[in-house]
């Protein structure tokens, strides 16, 4: 933006003797100023909405787990010297090729718009074909190469940088596809400037599909992940009451007579008991979760990995059920063994199977009841599971409690608000994506803004030609929120692609790299529709301010410059 508003000044300087590298130097040193302001002003507001996001994670922790406060938050130095070094090496390099351009063209290309647009063109096979081998790249990265979330990230930035490398020749694509379209006045026009400023454009183009693309994947993560959560929850809390300790605190159990009694009453059909414990083992802490299952509870389980047809066998003979983010982490899998510190020593036990589980990135082991007597010798319980016979879950509750409440401390939960208040910690965790999806998309806004005003400049005496050849300045207006439109209307169809793509790198990869768990992929059409939304939207918004501001100003002193 800074070179267009000065590319006349800057073809005079190489005309008057200023050499290519002093200009370039130039460039770059004023460059490196803005970033240090940039950055400053950056760093203020990045610990402004630190402390921001801070309160909501803090918020969300208060209201489900322990009271947390955000006054803890501290600006580190490692931190402002990472923002720093951003700040001033994207910026030297954002200015590096507009820098060298501005330094070693000649001073009467340099006043030319069109041997711009020409070497763009020239150069548009290359930026695509460049960018379809980065696409394929991205993906091979983060699916294929071994290695943690950094290496899943890696290929999620190579796959991004390769669809903004291909959005140039779409954008030409799109010229010509509606160029066919028969047409006469301010459309036409618009539509032919797609192809003529195609190197400003492009970039806008690119900026607003990048962020709107982040947008759309972490939206189809995050309602996939919605959805696996959903359906596992609802798949496991097949019980009709649930009984512990009361507040549920960590070690808390169950008084003994309240694991006997609770059995015996009227409406119970069949019951389902819990102990869980952590084990520290040489491969990190592992929680061991003693369980007695009825028939209902076992349907709940949804096994991803087994030897067997039937797991179920080896897990009432004594073997384990591993949960996915466990065997991911330590690489096990049906079949192999894994040794537990037991009573009488370190033991180790078969694997029946690995199951999926979203209840801790740990990872839990679940061994049956009997066994677990044999080799920790520990008879307590932490959570009862109650399942009605002849009754409603509420006539259980009402007979669980006249039984059981008047004599002990205990907490008596349906599934239904299990799951509404497990659905409500996901959703408000989930609170700061949305920030930083409005984040992505703000930045975009201003990227577009910046590029409708580099070339509204560069097309001063060109506007003010149409104004003396009769367009008013309502068509001129038109003329700018026409391409925007356009503009926006693309960037947002390349989002899509690019976004899904984007989302199935998240959760096919990152999220397995990070937490071991997989999930189905699920695709809604509510972020979709809301992405095309969004684009023009804010192609329209950006293009508003540019349109007036041409609209108003007077031809004739840009008609007298020659």
């Amino acid at each position: 933006f800074s070179i267009v508003q000065r590319r006349n000044l800057l073809g005079r300087l190489r005309a008057l003797g200023v050499r290519e590298r002093e200009l370039t130097r130039l460039v770059l040193v004023e460059a490196m100023i803005l970033a240090a302001a940039g950055t400053l002003i950056g760093t203020i507001l990045g610990y402004w909405l630190g402390r921001g996001l801070t309160q909501i994670v803090a918020a969300t922790v208060s209201e489900f787990y322990y009271d947390a406060t955000a006054d803890a938050m501290t600006l580190s130095w490692p931190s402002i010297i990472k923002a720093w070094g951003l700040g001033m090496a994207g910026t030297l390099i954002a200015a590096w090729l507009p820098a060298r351009q501005a330094g070693k063209t000649p001073p009467l290309t340099t006043l030319s718009r069109a041997d711009l647009e020409k070497s763009t063109r020239a150069r548009l096979p290359w930026l695509a074909g460049l960018g379809v081998l980065l696409l394929l790249l991205g993906f091979t990265v983060a699916l294929a190469f071994p290695g943690g979330v950094s290496v899943g990230f890696a290929g999620l930035f190579i796959l991004l940088l390769g669809a903004a490398l291909t959005t140039p020749i779409m954008l030409r694509l799109t010229h010509r596809l509606l160029s066919q379209i028969r047409s006469r006045g301010i459309w036409q026009i618009a539509i032919r400037d797609l192809d003529r400023h195609l190197s400003r454009l492009s970039t806008a183009a690119a900026a607003l599909m990048i962020a709107l693309a982040a947008s759309v994947g972490v939206a189809v993560m995050v309602d996939s992940m919605r959805g696996a959560v959903s359906d596992w929850l609802q798949d496991l809390l097949t019980a009709d009451l649930y009984i512990a300790s009361e507040g549920f605190q960590d070690g808390a159990t169950l008084p003994e007579m309240v694991t006997e009694q609770a059995p015996r009453i009227e409406q119970v059909g069949s019951f389902s008991n819990y102990r869980k414990r952590t084990l520290e083992t040489n491969d990190g802490r592992i929680i061991l979760v003693a369980a007695q299952l009825a028939t209902q509870s076992r349907q709940g389980f949804h096994f991803v990995a087994t030897d067997r047809n039937n797991p179920w066998a080896g897990f009432d003979g004594g073997e384990l059920l591993i949960s996915e983010p466990l065997a991911y982490r330590l690489k096990l899998s049906p079949g192999d063994t894994l040794s537990l510190p037991a009573a009488g020593g370190e033991t180790r036990f078969r694997i029946a199977a690995v199951f999926r589980d979203f209840a801790s990135e740990h990872g839990r082991v679940f061994i049956e009841r009997q066994h677990y007597l044999r080799h920790w010798r520990d008879k307590r319980v932490d959570t009862l599971a109650l399942f009605a016979r002849g009754a409603s879950a509420a006539e259980l509750m009402h007979a669980a409690q006249d039984r059981l409440s008047d004599k002990y401390e205990l907490v008596f939960t349906a599934a239904g608000e299990i799951y509404d208040e497990s659905m409500a910690v996901f959703e408000q965790t989930f609170r700061i994506t949305e920030v930083l999806r409005l984040l992505s998309v703000l930045v975009a806004f201003i990227g577009v803004l910046s590029a409708l005003m580099a070339l509204q400049l560069e097309r001063r005496k060109e506007y003010a030609i149409l104004r003396a050849l009769g367009l008013t300045r309502w068509q001129i207006s038109q003329l700018i929120v026409i391409e925007s439109l356009v503009l926006g209307l693309l960037s947002a169809l390349l989002a899509l692609p690019t976004g899904l793509a984007m989302a199935w790198v998240l959760t096919a990869s990152i999220q397995l790299r990070a937490f071991g768990w997989s999930m189905p992929f699920l695709v809604s059409g509510s972020p979709l529709l809301l992405t095309l939304a969004v684009g023009l939207l804010s192609a329209l918004l950006a293009s508003l301010y540019p349109a007036w501001r041409s609209a108003r100003h007077d031809p004739a002193p840009r008609l007298r410059e020659d």
